[in-house]
């Protein structure tokens, strides 16, 4: 099968799941008004996983990079040769994988988000270009 096709297959299922979601929470709360937000999260999810797929654009590598800037590393540690101080050591070591955690994951939402808003625009392009010139 062809990128495209791919791009089509997944994007698909990605937004069909979404739309999915969307109407469940709306029939069991009766609130329908969440219902567009999981449509358009549906349509940004298609886009993104798209552009991702077709290998023919930015979004893939923006995504990876904004990403990858969570991924800190974190100061060592002094601390001194005793019960207090291995408890301190090790409290501390939690407290940073904590915190070094928390970073990643959300500069990993910051850059889901921002493929989703780039792949938006982005996407009819990489479509033209995937029927113009196909990769494989």
């Amino acid at each position: 099968m062809s990128l495209r096709t791919h791009s089509f297959v997944w994007g698909g299922l990605a937004c069909a799941l979404s739309v999915g979601i969307g109407i469940a929470v709306g029939v069991n709360t009766q609130d329908f008004s969440n219902i567009l937000f999981f449509i358009v999260a549906g349509i940004l999810l298609f886009t993104l996983i798209s552009c991702i797929i077709l290998c023919n654009n930015f979004v893939g590598g923006m995504v990876a990079t904004v990403f990858r800037w969570g991924f800190v590393r974190m100061p060592g540690i002094i601390f001194e040769l005793s019960l207090d101080g291995c408890l301190f050591f090790i409290g501390v070591k939690v407290l940073f994988w904590i915190i070094s955690t928390l970073i990643s994951l959300l500069f990993g939402v910051l850059a889901i988000a921002l493929g989703m808003v780039c792949s938006v625009f982005v996407y009819p392009f990489a479509l033209y270009e995937s029927f113009k010139d196909p990769l494989d």
